[in-house]
């Protein structure tokens, strides 16, 4: 539920390493992988670090360690190396916001989707979604999603079917 500026610059030539990820603020354990947020849209004055949890998953398609051990290994850095990065020229290149959206609106085209009607914003209004419909307290919700107000409720979609809860419900004790 990161917000896209916090992993990529608007180009490849004003990555800013205090700004967006870089290795070093990425650790790895058996849990999972933290990442360690110097900056956001919502905490800009570099006095703070947000760290968000990503624990590992059984299913190795959807794993953040193991994909990020993957990535290194593929791709290797320093410490001060963006997370996201091309190697060019024996140099890594930031991977830039334009860059990313493209390949996430192929994405949405191989599973079927209208790639207009999506962007870096949905996969927030997504996760919030989820996180709801497992249970995830919403103190919780907004930590991991680095929301300082409750504008993340009006990210979660809610079913229609959930939607008959409601009075489903009030029925019940009227009937009753």
């Amino acid at each position: 539920m990161l917000r896209a500026s916090n992993l990529v610059s608007r180009s490849s030539t004003s990555f800013n390493s205090r700004e967006q990820l870089i290795r070093d603020n990425v650790v790895v354990s058996e849990k999972g992988v933290s990442l360690l947020l110097k900056w956001s849209k919502t905490r800009q004055n570099h006095d703070y670090t947000h760290q968000v949890s990503l624990c590992c998953s059984v299913e190795p398609s959807i794993c953040p360690a193991r994909a990020y051990k993957h990535l290194v290994s593929l791709i290797p850095g320093d410490k001060n190396a963006p997370v996201f990065a091309l190697p060019v020229h024996g140099k890594l290149l930031p991977l830039s916001r334009s860059v990313l959206l493209n390949r996430f609106r192929e994405l949405i085209v191989l599973v079927g989707l209208d790639p207009s009607v999506y962007s870096f914003h949905s996969l927030r209004h997504g996760g919030a979604t989820l996180a709801t419909k497992a249970g995830i307290p919403e103190i919780l919700l907004k930590h991991h999603g680095d929301w300082r107000s409750d504008c993340f409720q009006t990210y979660i979609k809610q079913a229609s079917v959930d939607m008959y809860r409601v009075t489903s419900a009030m029925n019940y004790l009227i009937g009753s």
